[in-house]
């Protein structure tokens, strides 16, 4: 039977401020596969109050979750960023109860933004799903390392990921500030520098994204002028430079380490 949203999406853009869940572990919005549904969700609420409560919830089972209020004017990049991350549905709380409101019914995804594995990838959703329930059950705090089931858990979790990491096409970020006025980057002898990120422990990392959202998170330094290239996984190890660990994916996001020997473990298990 069809469900008219009409009234409750028409609160939902009419509210100059709503309040969500965000993953400390993440830095993006909770997201969480419904058990009957299946619908991959996030919690939206009018009242701050109600939000905070939600997260105390979740961060009483070792899940740590916080609030972010959204502004009006930040709702329409919300949403769209909730299509770029694969989920389908909000759960929308306000006074008189929860509405299931899937996010297609919100903001319609632009067509421009589906996936084209010709050129660097506008969004690489289903990726970007996979790496957040990995890394949200990852990093739990106060979690039992010798626990079956949640090792059984994260198993699958891991396997679902490399799956998409081994088929998806990525983007590399490349400094072009020092490259002279006219002269074409890609041409052998251009001074195009590679940004890095380092961890805690001073190693190197050249950061990686999922898609062109995840790379302007990246693009803050008003001194560096960086371009996008695109790369599939298997042309990704050739293309760290020799002092780097490997790759971070989503720096700004998931914050996902891919060493040099899990990239390599990664390609010989999908047959590169």
């Amino acid at each position: 039977m069809a469900v008219d949203y009409t009234l409750v999406v028409k609160k939902m853009r009419n509210l100059d401020q709503v309040y969500g869940l965000i993953s400390a572990v993440t830095r993006l919005p909770y997201v969480e596969c419904d058990p009957e549904e299946f619908d991959d969700q996030v919690y939206l609420f009018t009242e701050e109050e109600a939000a905070k409560e939600q997260a105390k919830a979740y961060t009483e089972k070792q899940m740590p979750v916080g609030v972010m209020k959204i502004e009006k004017k930040q709702m329409p990049m919300f949403y769209t960023s909730l299509h770029l991350m694969g989920v389908n549905l909000v759960v929308f709380q306000d006074g008189s109860g929860a509405a299931r409101v899937p996010v297609e019914e919100v903001v319609k995804l632009d067509p421009k933004l589906k996936e084209n594995k010709q050129a660097v990838p506008l969004m690489n959703a289903a990726l970007q799903l996979t790496a957040i329930y990995f890394m949200q059950e990852l990093r739990r705090p106060g979690q039992k390392k010798d626990d079956p089931e949640r090792s059984r858990k994260l198993q699958e979790l891991e396997e679902e990921m490399t799956a998409d990491l081994y088929r998806s096409r990525f983007i590399l970020a490349v400094d072009v500030s020092k490259v002279p006025e006219g002269q074409d980057p890609a041409k052998s002898g251009a001074n195009v520098q590679i940004p890095y990120v380092k961890t805690p422990s001073g190693d190197m990392y050249q950061p990686l994204f999922t898609d062109v959202w995840e790379f302007q998170k990246f693009q803050k330094k008003p001194e560096m002028k960086l371009r996008m290239a695109a790369v599939d996984f298997q042309k990704l190890l050739p293309s760290l430079v020799p002092q780097a660990k490997g790759f971070i994916l989503n720096p700004g996001g998931v914050n996902l380490v891919l060493s040099r020997e899990q990239l390599t473990s990664i390609g010989k298990r999908y047959g590169q």
